[in-house]
């Protein structure tokens, strides 16, 4: 854990430091994007406990300079006190970087649809979502990705659907959340 913790640091920190003078922040027709989020996590509640872990690769093709195709591919295991539940999430979206916030800072919105599907699952859940972001350059190839997902979605689940429209702020909806994420410009 000490070395991850020491890779982070000199990954946010140290790297910022090699820049040439003359870099350019930004994206072009054919650059591609690898990168994704890991996320661990417990929690015990009222003598309940909960672990939950996360790998999410993704990867993303440059259209031209402000739009952008991605797949995503999550593996997603849970284990409440013993009992233990896995789940894969397949996703293909749209992005659209529609605005500039200085030279390092790319606002984007996007649409994706996605379907998750395992043991917490009895029939596939489908969706179609929209949500907004933003990335920022910390070098000219390591990016790092903020998004506040799932603004817009339409999930549906065998007979069941839901639509949800907005964020109020409060992660009551597991599917809503910040986001936060590293990408690698290749």
């Amino acid at each position: 854990m000490k070395k991850l913790l020491l890779f982070i640091t000199v990954l946010f920190f140290g790297i910022s430091t090699t820049n040439a003078q003359d870099a350019t922040y930004g994206y072009e027709k054919g650059d591609w994007v690898l990168g994704g989020g890991i996320t661990f996590g417990s929690m015990d509640l009222d003598g309940v406990e909960t672990k939950m872990n996360t790998i999410a690769p993704q990867a993303g093709y440059f259209l031209n300079e402000n739009s952008a195709i991605g797949l995503s591919l999550g593996l997603l295991s849970t284990d409440v006190d013993g009992t233990k539940v896995s789940n894969t999430d397949f996703g293909v979206a749209y992005y659209n970087y529609f605005l500039d916030l200085g030279e390092k800072t790319k606002v984007w919105w996007g649409i994706g649809f996605g379907t998750t599907s395992g043991d917490s699952f009895d029939d596939a859940q489908t969706r179609i979502t929209s949500g907004f972001g933003m990335n920022y350059f910390m070098t000219e190839d390591i990016i790092v990705n903020f998004g506040l997902a799932n603004i817009l979605a339409y999930v549906k689940e065998g007979d069941d659907s839901t639509m949800m429209i907005g964020w109020d702020g409060e992660i009551a909806n597991m599917s809503a959340t910040p986001t936060l994420s590293i990408f690698f410009k290749l």
